[in-house]
C-alpha cells in the first residue's frame, strides 16, 4: 500500500465518502440515508441558490445552504430552508442540524426556530463555529 497526499478530485472524494457511508450503514442495520437537495435556478437553469440535506434515521445534517447575493432579502432563503425541512420530515427525521461561522447567518437560522447548542472557535481567529440544531 502506499499513502499520498493528493489533490482534490471528485471521483476519489466521492469514493471516500461512500466507503464512509458504506461502513455506517453496515454499522446501523435498518437505517436509512437519503440525501436532499432543493435548488433555486433562473428560468435559464442558471444556479442561483440551494440546500443540501443528508437524513440518517431520525437526524438530518443540513450540509449547504447558499443563496446568490442577487437573490438575498426577499424571502427565498426561507422558501429553500423550509421546503428542505418538509422533504426531511418525510424521509422520517425528526430533528436537523447544522454549523454556520459568526460571519455567516445565524440570525437567519434563529428566525427558523434553530438553537445553539455548541460553539467552538477557531484557533487564532475570532470566527466562530454555531452548531445549531432544531426538533421537526
Amino acid at each position: 500500500m502506499k499513502l499520498a497526499l493528493e489533490q482534490p478530485h471528485e471521483a476519489t472524494t466521492a469514493a471516500l465518502r461512500n466507503g464512509l457511508h458504506e461502513f455506517n450503514m453496515a454499522a446501523m442495520p435498518g437505517s436509512s440515508w437519503n440525501e436532499i437537495v432543493v435548488t433555486l435556478r433562473e428560468d435559464n437553469g442558471a444556479l442561483r441558490g440551494g440546500v443540501i440535506a443528508r437524513v440518517t434515521g431520525e437526524s438530518c445534517y443540513i450540509d449547504t445552504v447558499w443563496i446568490d447575493d442577487a437573490a438575498r432579502g426577499n424571502g427565498l432563503g426561507t422558501k429553500m430552508v423550509r421546503m428542505a425541512e418538509e422533504e426531511i420530515r418525510r424521509a422520517g427525521a425528526r430533528g436537523a442540524w447544522l454549523y454556520t461561522l459568526s460571519v455567516q447567518a445565524k440570525p437567519f437560522y434563529e428566525k427558523l426556530g434553530y438553537a445553539e447548542f455548541a460553539e467552538l472557535k477557531w484557533p487564532g481567529s475570532v470566527v466562530l463555529r454555531h452548531f445549531m440544531r432544531k426538533d421537526l
